[in-house]
């Protein structure tokens, strides 16, 4: 009789569990099998019991604080061993969860669902609720996925660097992204047929205000973001064609304001980090964070009817801090 060694039967478990269910970017889904179909594997022997709950806790599920508490008193090795992935869901609620995650030796994978429609920043403020909503994080992790955030303002990542020092890879799915034009959260309309992707290297790409906050990140060298293109702007952008380096500009910024060319070519400087010591130039210059070295851009197109569940513009109440 053959007996396969213990180390190649986790494997298997871990390669199982790991396969993602389906393709789905629906907010608040863990994207696995039901426990109902791995149930029985449980029942074969202690030993693929413990292997059982190795891989299923290798990717935590949780809506709340509380359940961490929960699991963790049931499963200490879920802290200590077993997760690598820790997948929160900010339920629709007018009260943010702070998620604590101290005993967790092993987490490198945090991804943040959120569903709720407000998060709005205080300037100044250090309270957990207003920015990522994360405590005694560990140094093991090197990635963050937040998705359906409703107002990603540069004010939101100001304790980035603090609770996330080892960062290498954020990835962000919002249906608004950031104008550093007129400091708000803004939809994104391209004239038709509009760019799938935009790609940049040597570490370009990110909004201004974005690139300031993240400057302080020393691993930090993949940023991608995904927005929906609502369609019907003015601005017809492609890889290909992109010649004042887009990076979340809203389309009515753009209409107006590039409109005057010695401003337009001023502020496509000062995105590539070029000071402008002229009377009319701004303050606020690019700042490339030091390891960043790809950010992408991605976008889906907004099906009809799915444009009337963003709001177009809102005022950033305490701005960020800088002029344009």
């Amino acid at each position: 009789m053959y007996h396969v060694p213990p180390e190649l039967v986790r494997e298997i478990f871990n390669f199982l569990f790991d396969t993602p269910l389906n393709d789905s970017e629906e907010l608040g889904v863990p994207n696995r099998q039901k426990w109902s179909s791995i149930h029985g594997l449980t029942l074969v022997s202690k030993d693929f019991r413990a292997l059982t709950l190795e891989a299923w806790f290798r990717t935590l599920f949780v809506t709340s604080p509380a359940d961490i508490t929960l699991l963790q008193d049931v499963f200490p090795e879920i802290g200590r061993a077993w997760t690598r992935e820790l997948h929160c869901v900010q339920l629709h609620s007018r009260e943010t969860s702070v998620w604590n995650l101290e005993g967790f030796q092993c987490l490198s994978r945090i991804r943040l669902d959120w569903m709720s429609p407000s998060m709005m920043p205080h300037y100044g403020s250090d309270d957990p609720a207003d920015r990522l909503p994360f405590t005694h994080i560990s140094s093991t992790v090197t990635e963050l996925d937040i998705r359906g955030l409703p107002w990603p303002s540069p004010l939101v990542f100001h304790n980035i660097n603090k609770i996330l020092p080892q960062l290498r890879i954020l990835k962000l799915r919002q249906s608004r992204t950031w104008c550093g034009l007129c400091h708000t959260c803004s939809v994104v309309k391209f004239r038709s047929p509009g760019p799938e992707m935009l790609v940049y290297e040597g570490g370009l790409g990110l909004p201004m205000h974005y690139s300031r906050v993240f400057s302080a990140l020393e691993h930090l060298h993949t940023v991608s973001i995904t927005v929906p293109d609502l369609g019907s702007g003015t601005t017809t952008l492609s890889q290909k064609h992109n010649p004042y380096l887009w990076s979340g500009e809203c389309d009515r910024c753009m209409e107006i304001m590039y409109e005057d060319e010695a401003f337009r070519v001023r502020w496509v400087a000062r995105k590539q980090g070029q000071a402008d010591d002229t009377k009319e130039g701004g303050k606020t210059v690019y700042v490339f964070p030091p390891a960043l070295k790809r950010v992408e851009w991605r976008f889906w197109k907004a099906e009809s009817g799915e444009d009337s569940d963003f709001i177009e513009n809102g005022d950033e109440l305490n701005g960020s801090g800088d002029d344009v």
